[in-house]
């Protein structure tokens, strides 16, 4: 368990409620993928592996209710997204700074906050912050937070980025021949087993 923050101290030395929270991990079939274009064809890598959790309120604020989310954490190894061609994945990863060997290089998402809360669909604004290729942004993104008839809690997104928002150069191979697109398109799907 984490400590997420005590309040004052209250008359006769006891302390207020602390506000304690738990960090799960998402189901190993959670995904995140990339989509982008270019002026030959349109293209989509996908993450081979990937680690994220969350922080989830010890008990619910409502009875009956999930405890909320308050927080995920997601990190893509730059070198584990595949698209299915090595030639693109070579200029990716030389667009995104990631060295054959050294240090690894990854994209990471923190969130404040999904809208998991009782199971019921819903769409809300989250904000947090974006790492790519070294380079940190704010966002802003819509989740859509819904759970399955198994229980099962899932959050869904799709975040557009420029890759010059990330110093990123889109990659003009072969002699310019090729050019890639500056937008792309992180999507996810995160499953989460039903919060006890």
């Amino acid at each position: 368990m984490t400590l997420l923050g005590a309040g004052p101290q209250l008359g006769f030395g006891q302390l207020a409620p602390r506000a304690v929270a738990r960090r799960i991990s998402v189901r190993p079939d959670s995904r995140v993928w990339l989509e982008g274009s270019s002026n030959v064809r349109d293209w989509t890598c996908k993450a081979t592996a990937m680690e994220a959790t969350l922080d989830v309120s010890e008990t619910p604020s409502v009875a009956g209710a999930y405890p909320a989310v308050r927080s995920a954490l997601v990190t893509v190894p730059v070198r584990m997204l595949k698209c299915g061609d090595r030639h693109m994945e070579a200029h990716m990863y030389t667009a995104l700074k990631a060295p054959k060997e050294g240090a690894p290089t990854f994209i990471v998402a923190d969130l404040d906050g999904l809208p998991i809360t009782d199971g019921t669909i819903r769409t809300l604004e989250v904000s947090g912050r974006l790492t790519v290729a070294g380079v940190e942004r704010p966002i802003r993104i819509n989740v859509l937070g819904d759970k399955l008839p198994d229980g099962t809690l899932r959050a869904r997104g799709t975040l557009p980025i420029l890759m010059t928002d990330f110093g990123i150069k889109p990659p003009r191979p072969w002699g310019g021949i090729l050019k890639t697109a500056n937008k792309v398109l992180i999507q996810f799907e995160i499953f989460v087993d039903p919060i006890q």
